[in-house]
């Protein structure tokens, strides 16, 4: 059986496998590269969004600073992630609710009068 996308819940690390991680990356964030300077904030991120699928194992994470991962999460992981559940619902057949459609009594019908015939207009005159 598959696993759904999008259904993987968060694990936070304890502090032993955050060292771990850190140390397994040099201190470096993955995403800008510099060092992560102590005393410096920094999460645990993703590298594939566990809403694209991605899991909570260390290898799917590293260190990186809180900026950083900020712009990666608002640029990239959720436009995506928001795409990805378009396209599952589109193929489930699910559609958004437009809410009750507006059913109005319509207009009362005109009787149609036929309209008077008008002389012929003389094309050419000679004068």
């Amino acid at each position: 059986m598959t696993t759904d996308v999008g259904t993987t819940p968060r694990k936070p690390l304890t502090p032993t496998q955050r060292l771990k991680l850190f140390e397994a990356h040099g201190g470096k964030c993955a995403l800008c590269g510099l060092q992560i300077q102590a005393g410096e904030k920094w999460i645990d991120e993703h590298l594939r969004a566990l809403g694209l699928g991605g899991s909570n194992d260390l290898d799917n994470r590293a260190p990186v600073h809180v900026a950083c991962a900020k712009a990666k999460t608002d640029n990239e992981d959720i436009p995506r992630i928001a795409k990805a559940k378009r396209q599952k619902m589109a193929a489930l057949g699910i559609r958004r609710s437009t809410g009750q459609k507006i059913v109005s009594r319509g207009f009362a019908r005109k009787q149609r009068t036929p309209k008077p015939s008008l002389p012929p207009r003389a094309l050419f005159r000679d004068t």
